[in-house]
């Protein structure tokens, strides 16, 4: 009889039995459903999820897919209905298997509980935890500086130094905001926003008692400030009252009203540099500080190079505000004229140093007045004055006998006679600049002659002189430190006599050949 059409045995247990013990089993319900409708003494092979095991015969032999171990799925192929433990980990363990003949036991299983989570570690064991193996924090040894001490260094810095250390710290930060330390304001560059910049260095200066002056600020660099307006050159002369030193270079858009009132609200200002300043025109006080007083400007220099809309008049109302001036650099105003130019002496008697270097209009007329002066006057730049001649300056060289600098290069009428008195007049001479003049060889005897303390002299484009007159320069004036004799006929052999006599010398030339 073929063993495959023997009726399977019925199961040695009840499945009913079975089912009340594991309600949830999905093996069970369906079991029990069969049962109900008569399946019950035939199980399906498909419920039993059963697999046929080859015999020692070479059959398969159902004996071994009977019993409630086949609802049981095997460990080396988990069932696809079994789910994990929603709490983790693996799930479940179910009933071992056994042989078919053996009842086996069974017994109710508890649900799995959740694990207990750990207590949270309090908050020393955290903080210990968290610097574990970490270097505690040492104090770097500038922290251990005194303020004072800190102060002294922060002082040797400049503004835009202090803004950054500003930034490394809280200490630092009240440290850079003293006021002693912004005796200087110093803001440079065409994007620089010096009103607003100007504006919050007031402010921290003063934040301790808002509204008050900054007495600490004595001078201020804008050099450069291209967005430097009226409004914060306003600013600072009302709230910087002892300033001092004041350079605005470069910064057109500044007028005069702002630096009327600069003058006016800052009465101890003795230096005024506005090169390149173009809307200024005067300086003088504002209209409120004239009513009912006389007064006068503190000023001792004034720079006004580049200032094309100075006129005589505004020059003769500069020095008559300012009687103490001693430097007057007024180079290409092109509008000023000798009538301007005599108001000079008459009210700045002190003046040391003028320049009226491409001043064109200006005559010899202006250089007899120039030469009021007297000795007092010991820089003069008069440089491509084209109508200035001998005359001009063989009277400033007999009144002015203590200059110290003379400048007459591109003053094309100067020759031989000048140089011959301000040789004689003028020993005290250090510097000289007679370039592109009509000063020959004779001219350079009589200057090495009289004037053997002369550090710098300049020949360029003096086409009349040779190496004789170069000769007689580095025999005579041994210090001599500064040579020009660019586009000049001199050779290498007054060059080398130069360099034998002249140790320190510094030689300007073109001649590729000079070595």
């Amino acid at each position: 009889m073929d063993p495959l059409s023997v009726p399977a045995p019925s199961p040695p247990f009840d499945m009913a039995t079975v089912a009340a013990a594991l309600p949830g089993h999905p093996g069970l319900v369906r079991a029990r459903a069969d049962a109900e409708t008569g399946l019950g003494g035939r199980m399906s092979p498909s419920v039993y999820n059963h697999k046929l095991v080859p015999a020692a015969h070479g059959r398969a032999s159902p004996a071994y897919d009977l019993g409630y171990h086949t609802l049981v799925a095997r460990p080396s192929a988990p069932s696809p209905r079994q789910q994990p433990s929603p709490w983790g980990g693996e799930p479940p363990q179910t009933a071992a298997c056994y042989p078919a003949a053996a009842m086996p036991s069974f017994s109710v299983r508890e649900p799995p509980r959740p694990p207990q989570l750990p207590e949270p570690p309090s908050s020393n064991e955290l903080i210990l935890t968290m610097f574990k193996g970490k270097r505690t924090h040492k104090p770097a040894p500038f922290d251990r500086l005194p303020d004072e001490l800190i102060l002294h260094i922060f002082s040797y810095l400049s503004t835009n130094e202090l803004c950054f250390c500003a930034r490394v710290c809280r200490r630092w930060y009240f440290l850079v905001w003293e006021p002693q330390l912004w005796t200087s304001i110093t803001l440079t560059g065409e994007t620089t926003g010096a009103d607003r910049a100007l504006r919050q260095i007031v402010k921290l200066l003063c934040r301790d008692t808002p509204g008050t002056l900054c007495h600490t600020v004595e001078r201020v660099e804008l050099n450069g400030c291209a967005r430097l307006t009226d409004r914060g050159l306003s600013l600072l002369a009302r709230r910087c009252p002892e300033l001092r030193h004041l350079e605005l270079r470069g910064c057109a858009n500044v007028s005069n009203q702002a630096l009327f009132e600069v003058v006016t609200n800052c009465p101890g200002l003795e230096h005024l540099d506005v090169t390149g300043c173009h809307r200024i025109t005067c300086i003088d006080f504002s209209s409120e500080a004239l009513a009912g007083s006389e007064r006068q400007l503190c000023l001792q220099y004034v720079d006004l190079t580049d200032c094309h809309s100075l006129t005589d008049a505004g020059l003769q109302v500069i020095v008559h505000n300012c009687p103490q001036l001693q430097h007057l650099y007024m180079r290409r105003c092109d509008q000023l004229t000798d009538l301007g130019i005599r108001h000079v002496p008459s009210y700045c008697v002190s003046l040391r140093e003028f320049s009226i270097s491409d001043c064109s209009r200006v005559t010899d007329y202006g250089l007899h007045e120039l030469a009021r002066l007297g000795p007092t006057l010991r820089y003069l730049s008069v440089a491509k004055c084209d109508r200035v001649s001998d005359a001009g300056v063989k009277q400033v060289a007999r009144s002015c006998y203590k200059l110290r600098y003379l400048n007459v290069r591109g003053c094309e009428a100067v020759s031989d006679a000048s140089m011959e008195v301000v040789a004689r007049c003028c020993q005290r001479l250090r510097a000289l600049d007679i370039g592109k003049c009509d000063v020959t060889d004779h001219g350079l005897k009589m200057l090495s002659q009289n004037c053997p303390n002369l550090k710098k002299l300049s020949v360029k484009s003096c086409e009349m002189i040779s190496d004789a007159g170069i000769k007689f320069i580095a025999y005579y004036c041994r210090g001599l430190q500064q040579l020009n004799i660019q586009d000049s006929p001199v050779t290498l052999e007054g060059y080398r006599t130069v360099k034998k006599y002249c140790k320190r010398c510094i030689i300007e030339h073109t001649n590729p050949g000079f070595y």
